[in-house]
């Protein structure tokens, strides 16, 4: 015996049946009873919460919600969630461009793949901090093998193509952090702006001078550390300031090679 049961908090309808034996009751949503949920769907709506909620948003419980299975039933696609948050940054990281251009050098393969990474960043800032997540390593193994295979490609030693990835990496992701963190100023100084002026709105006069009236507050005209840290980073992890920073990398790796010709690039 089967009836369908409609819950407003996930607005889809779950199937709830009794077995032939027992007494026993299970639930199942449309979408597994049909058999229709697939690996990819769960990947790409746990791709999607992490974008707009970050991995706080994208527990197992908010995912089947989503998804409308319970969260148990997603073990039956993925083995765990560290596993699913591997396959989310997999994900990720094949919008970036890895491409190998022929004939061209590997200052403009450093400053081409890393821009792509660092803009993807700024358009989906959690990302950045799920990769500093320690968990998924294996998730980011195959972006940074497509880029140790191209600059082995363009003849780069190996030891130097190691050095090369582990630094871009490490100076790419203190921008992205910085930038994740920059977006947290400006979300809680619009939330503080929106309480300041909704404060006005409702106390039009006040025995206390200064407080809730509506004037301006002198201690307000005083530069907040909040909007000075705003502005620093606003200008000093802007892209251009990041691109003087991938050039200063480049003349690093010059001068370690002693003398020697860096003139790497992809075959034509």
């Amino acid at each position: 015996m089967c009836i369908t049961v409609f819950y407003t908090s996930y607005r889809k309808p779950f199937i709830i049946c009794r077995a032939e034996k027992g007494n026993l009751w299970r639930t199942q949503s449309n979408n597994a009873k049909k058999g229709t949920l697939t690996k990819d769907e769960i990947v790409q709506c746990a791709f999607n919460l992490i974008a707009n909620k970050g991995t706080e948003g994208c527990s197992m419980r908010a995912l089947g919600n989503e998804l409308g299975v319970s969260a148990m039933a997603l073990y039956g696609y993925i083995p765990s969630r560290e596993s699913l948050l591997n396959e989310v940054v997999e994900r990720f990281l094949k919008t970036v461009d890895t491409r190998a251009l022929r004939g061209e050098r590997w200052e403009d393969t450093l400053i081409r793949t890393t821009l792509s990474l660092r803009r993807a960043f700024v358009s989906s800032p959690h990302f950045a901090e799920l990769m500093c997540d320690p968990c998924v390593g294996p998730g980011i193994e195959p972006y940074m093998l497509e880029l140790r295979l191209i600059y082995l490609g363009q003849g780069m030693p190996e030891d130097i193509a190691v050095q090369l990835i582990a630094i871009t990496d490490s100076y790419l992701t203190g921008f992205a952090l910085r930038a994740r963190q920059n977006l947290r100023i400006e979300q809680a100084e619009a939330a503080r702006k929106q309480a300041e002026a909704d404060a006005a709105r409702f106390a039009t006069t006040s025995r206390v001078p200064g407080m809730l009236t509506g004037k301006a507050n002198p201690a307000a005209e005083q530069p907040r550390f909040n909007e000075r840290w705003r502005q620093t980073v606003a200008e000093g992890y802007s892209e251009t300031s990041f691109q003087k920073g991938l050039l200063v990398i480049i003349e690093g790796i010059r001068a370690g090679m002693a003398g020697q010709p860096a003139n790497w690039q992809t075959p034509q």
